[in-house]
Parts: structure tokens; sequence; C-alpha cells
């Protein structure tokens, strides 16, 4: 999530939500659902990050300075729900971005971005645990620094488990002043960055340039021994803000860039005008309730001059090629009828 312009965060925490319908969902007479239609809240709701455990969803969003996770059995559905915030930034502390959860080594872990109260350039990335890695609404700890001995600019962590049995840290910092592109590093803990930091990608074509020069938003899929890195390209407050992917294969060292490939250079999930959907992006991925499918948490708005103030959390199933790769879907507008996920 990137802050050129700083207004925009005041008119996104203070907005009122809009009138986005609800109540699209469609079940059949057995109680199971059997279509549904986005948005899945009806709250604005940027970055959404879903995580699935013992069976439930979790939705984690930030809004007004506080991380607030909700609780759901429907993927596709989180109106209503029982939530609880976990976190409220502490005072001096301000614009809390994009925090997502993660179980990493049989514990939880929210990790987000939040500055100084005084200068976009001062963001850096933090982390809490929760109590009871059980119940991701139980109680969690005090804020960490990710990177504690890095004055650095750095939002959108994410953490990759990899094969290798190594964690590593994934992010948007700035390679130059005038862009902000993707970095790794290994983590000694879950809960700390080490040295080296390397630079994986950096905005280089038009579809990434729009608004300002932009690689954020990192999330890491697996499938069927391939690793895939998901991120997003161009302003968010662009309509163009879309997906970009790169991946790594054959567990290579993750911390060489050169051992990524980096050659699919075009947003694999953008835009759809016909159906009034723009800012495709910032996205997370779980596993249908049967586990045979997989989903794809994204924002977007509905008009093509909203500057980013009404992103709400939407869904869409994902597909996958023959060569193991994901197989993005065409983005829909709000209202559309979808199959529901598998098993639900």
């Amino acid at each position: 999530m990137m802050l050129k312009e700083s207004f925009l965060l005041v008119l996104f925490y203070g907005a009122i939500v809009s009138a986005v319908p609800s109540g699209y969902h469609n079940s059949s007479s057995h109680g199971v659902q059997a279509t549904f239609a986005n948005p899945v809240i009806d709250i604005i709701s940027p970055d959404p990050s879903i995580f699935k455990l013992n069976g439930v969803y979790y939705l984690t969003l930030a809004s007004n300075n506080q991380i607030t996770i909700f609780k759901s059995y429907d993927l596709t559905n989180f109106r209503g729900v029982e939530s609880r915030v976990v976190y409220r930034a502490p005072s001096g502390r301000d614009n809390l971005w994009a925090p997502e959860l993660h179980l990493v080594r049989g514990n939880l872990y929210i990790y987000f971005t939040m500055d100084d109260g005084r200068a976009d350039q001062n963001h850096r990335m933090y982390v809490i645990r929760a109590q009871d890695p059980n119940n991701p609404l139980s109680n969690w700890g005090g804020e960490k620094r990710v990177c504690p001995n890095e004055e650095l600019y750095a939002i959108d962590g994410t953490v990759m488990q990899y094969g290798n049995g190594r964690l590593y840290f994934i992010w948007t910092g700035n390679p130059d002043p005038g862009s902000m592109g993707l970095f790794i590093a290994p983590m000694e803990d879950p809960e700390t960055v080490l040295a080296p930091r390397i630079l994986l990608r950096r905005p280089k074509s038009e579809w990434e340039m729009h608004g300002f020069p932009v690689n954020e938003g990192p999330f890491i899929i697996e499938n069927e021994g391939r690793t895939f890195l998901v991120f997003s390209g161009s302003s968010t407050f662009t309509p163009d803000y879309c997906l970009g992917i790169m991946g790594i294969d054959d567990l290579k060292d993750p911390l060489v860039a050169n051992n990524w490939w980096n050659d699919k250079d075009e947003c694999v999930f953008k835009r759809n005008d016909a159906e009034g959907v723009f800012g495709t992006g910032h996205a997370t991925f779980v596993k249908s309730p049967d586990n045979t499918e997989t989903w794809m948490f994204y924002h977007a708005v509905n008009a093509v001059n909203d500057p980013g103030i009404n992103r709400f959390a939407r869904t869409q199933k994902l597909e996958w090629n023959p060569d193991k790769a994901p197989r993005f879907p065409v983005a829909v507008g709000v209202g559309r009828q979808l199959p529901g996920p598998s098993g639900q």
C-alpha cells in the first residue's frame, strides 16, 4: 500500500461505508451455499488477508490504526460474523496498513506496517504473536520491529516458509528514491529478519508504472513443488493497480535474485471495464473447505475515478495450468453470481 497522496489516507480511514448491496448469497434447500456474489464483506476492506485454521476462515483487516480479525465458517461471507480488534497502534504511531495473519512454526503471527506519525518514509514492519496458537481471536502480545537494526522504508511484508526449511521475509522497499520494489532477506526466527537484504524486482514496464513505479503486496503460493510470488503493480490509487507474478523452482537459493524467473512481464489479473471493476490487487490465497481448490482474496473499487477510497474485499477461484502455474480468472463485478467453493 503506497503513500504519496497522503490526503487519501485521511479520506480512507474516515470514510463511511459506501452503498454496496449485500445479501447476494443464494443457498440451496439443503442449506448448502450454491452461489455467491462479491464483495465478501460490507465494510471498506483494503489489503484483505485470508487465513484458514482448523476449518475456519479468518479475514484480517486494518482500519483506523487498528487490526480486526473476522471469523467465518463461510469462505465467501464475512457479514455479521464474530470479530475482534486484536491490536491498536500506540500513541505516536500512524498509518497502520496491510496486516497478514500467518501460522509459522506452530505459532500465529500478524505482520503489518505503520509509521511514526510524521512521514511516510518512516514506515517500518512490525509483528505481533497470538497467545493461543489455535485461536486468532485470543489475546495478542505487543508489537516488535521485524528489522530492528535497519532504518529503511518497509511495507507489505510477508513470510515465505520455503521447502529447504528456512524462513524468508519478503517486503516492499525503495531500491531508489523514485520507485518501490520487492526485497527478500533470511529470518532468524518468525519475528526477526537478518542480513543480507536482496532486491528481487523493481518496476520496469508500463503496467507497473501507473501513478508511481510500484511493486508491492507480495504473497507466496505453492503448487505441486512450484513456488510463486504474486505481487501488485502500479499505485493502489489508480484503476490500473493489478497483479503480477514471478517464481522460483527446484528449491534454488531464494537469496540469489537470478534464481527467480521474472519474465512474465504483464498483469495477470487486472481491471475489467465491462463489469466496472478497477484497482484489482493486493491478493492473498487460501484453500476451499475441502482443500481441493485455491481461492484468491483481493480488493477492488467499482468506479474508474475512485482513487482507492472504496476498496472492498472480494474473492474468486484460482485455476491451475498444466505446468502447475496459476491461471487467474477475469475480475467480475459486484453482484455477479459465481459458483461457491467446493465443500461449502
